[in-house]
């Protein structure tokens, strides 16, 4: 028999998230005033994100060495950001919904403050993507499963055509 439950009362305590830090983990956008203009810093959507892997491969695998080191951290970072500018500076715009420009022409203290915002904001989903490369990486080394990608097979027969009624003389390989 179903039983009506009384709300608990919630602990006032500090460790505690309110309703505000924990929609900040769900959807963590930030705003931020940089060169003049509001700009609001979000982290990708799910099939954005997967294209922004795909063009950031190489800075992926960079923050997984960071990872791996224990360094995951922004300072440690933002010094990425500079080796892998050319593909830092579009998922920064993306991300912000402006400009590549604008990006590339902010002031010093506008620049850290964005990229700050955007490591704060993405941090998670490149961790995420280093730690999915490094388990097909230990799956690939210890079990032998291919790491990523698809392999092509011929496509199957159709029920009731030559192609699935054909002898077993028929389907061998020709040696010649």
């Amino acid at each position: 028999m179903a039983r009506k439950l009384k709300p608990r009362a919630a602990a006032n305590d500090d460790s505690t998230p309110s309703g505000v830090e924990s929609l900040s983990a769900l959807k963590p956008d930030v705003v931020v005033t940089v060169g003049g203009r509001e700009v609001t810093v979000r982290e990708y959507g799910f099939f954005e994100g997967l294209d922004v892997a795909h063009r950031a491969s190489a800075l992926i695998a960079d923050y997984g060495e960071m990872i791996g080191s224990g360094e995951f951290r922004y300072g440690a970072a933002r010094r990425l950001f500079g080796k892998h500018r050319a593909v830092v500076i579009p998922l920064v715009a993306q991300s912000a919904r402006v400009e590549p420009a604008f990006v590339e022409l902010l002031g010093t203290d506008d620049a850290e403050v964005l990229l700050s915002a955007w490591f704060q904001v993405t941090a998670g989903f490149f961790a995420r993507e280093a730690v999915v490369d490094a388990r097909d990486a230990w799956a690939a080394a210890t079990l032998g499963v291919p790491s990523t990608g698809s392999t092509s097979s011929p496509a199957s027969a159709i029920t009731g055509s030559a192609a699935a009624t054909s002898t077993a003389s028929e389907s061998s390989p020709n040696v010649n």
